[in-house]
């Protein structure tokens, strides 16, 4: 897969440039801006309005007789637990990020891979807090994501030689969902494949693809086949930046691969943050606005950067 000219076709791309200091120095700084602009929108943030789902869950929730009522509350509890975790993990991967790009030599495809971590924290947090569902799907939905998660222990059990302690996770868990009144959904094997909550029924994960096709802002293009190519190391990928790197005999990234990364993670933020604002009843529309607006100036500001000649 060695290539010894560029392709014909190619011509000159933006940001197609191998990472220079200056412009990792300004992507660095344009990163770290837009997470704290979105860090102070959510700082300031007042009580969710008393329309909001997350109150109309609560108040659902608590007309439900007990010992159903009480078991349900508890799992909503949960939820907002894992929510707010999966947030948090999010913006420590933008952190993250932001120190990747500067660091010397510049990197190759780790900011690629480390957007997908934002990516996929974001979407957990949207997957579980879409304002547009009901109560009752939305506990299905952590239901499925809770079991999915106790799958996943049980494997690593077997190679750490904890089956006793997984199976103990799985048979707390079974209680839990049967005290909420959750039914699980099966195949014709047996297997749980879902569960049904008041008749909303969710499957145990969601398909990652058509998620972020769903959910992410209209202006980004569909970035996931790129993120797993770099987290995969596939050769399509890889290649390029060898070729890039001919002359040096090493790898070499790319100011488009950087940009891929901020952009792929402002959408991830800017989906979560609508999330927010639909679930909770908050109103960030004029927080919104100001970071689209940076968004688009930055993103020429930072072509400059990467296309600058000494």
């Amino acid at each position: 897969m060695t290539k010894d000219v560029a392709p014909e076709d190619e011509g000159v791309r933006p940001f197609a440039v191998p990472i220079s200091e200056g412009f990792a120095q300004e992507a660095a700084q344009t990163l770290r801006h837009y997470r704290e602009m979105v860090e102070r929108c959510l700082g300031e943030c007042e009580e969710p309005s008393q329309e909001a789902p997350v109150r109309q869950d609560v108040a659902w929730i608590a007309a439900t007789p007990d010992p159903v009522g009480t078991a349900r509350g508890s799992l909503h509890g949960m939820l907002l637990d894992v929510g707010g975790m999966s947030w948090e993990t999010a913006v420590d991967h933008v952190r993250a990020l932001e120190h990747d790009i500067g660091r010397k030599p510049p990197p190759v495809w780790s900011p690629l891979i480390i957007a997908r971590a934002v990516l996929e924290s974001c979407l957990v947090f949207d997957y579980l807090f879409d304002p547009s569902i009901s109560g009752a799907l939305r506990l299905a939905r952590g239901a499925g994501l809770w079991r999915k998660d106790s799958d996943h222990s049980a494997n690593l059990a077997k190679i750490l030689d904890q089956e006793v302690q997984a199976a103990g996770l799985s048979a707390e868990i079974t209680r839990a969902l049967a005290n909420c009144d959750i039914s699980a959904r099966l195949s014709a094997s047996g297997k749980v494949t879902g569960y049904v909550v008041d008749g909303e029924a969710s499957n145990l994960d969601y398909v990652i693809t058509e998620r972020v096709r769903e959910r992410l802002p209209d202006w980004i293009p569909m970035p996931y086949g790129l993120l797993s190519g770099a987290a995969h190391g596939r050769p399509w990928m890889t290649d390029r930046a060898r070729w890039i790197g001919r002359e040096t005999g090493g790898l070499v990234g790319e100011a488009a691969t950087v940009m891929t990364a901020i952009m792929v993670v402002m959408a991830s933020l800017e989906m979560g943050l609508r999330t927010w604002q639909g679930y909770f009843g908050l109103d960030f529309e004029t927080d919104l606005a100001e970071l689209d607006q940076y968004r688009q100036i930055m993103s020429l500001r930072l072509m400059g950067f990467a296309h600058a000649t000494e």
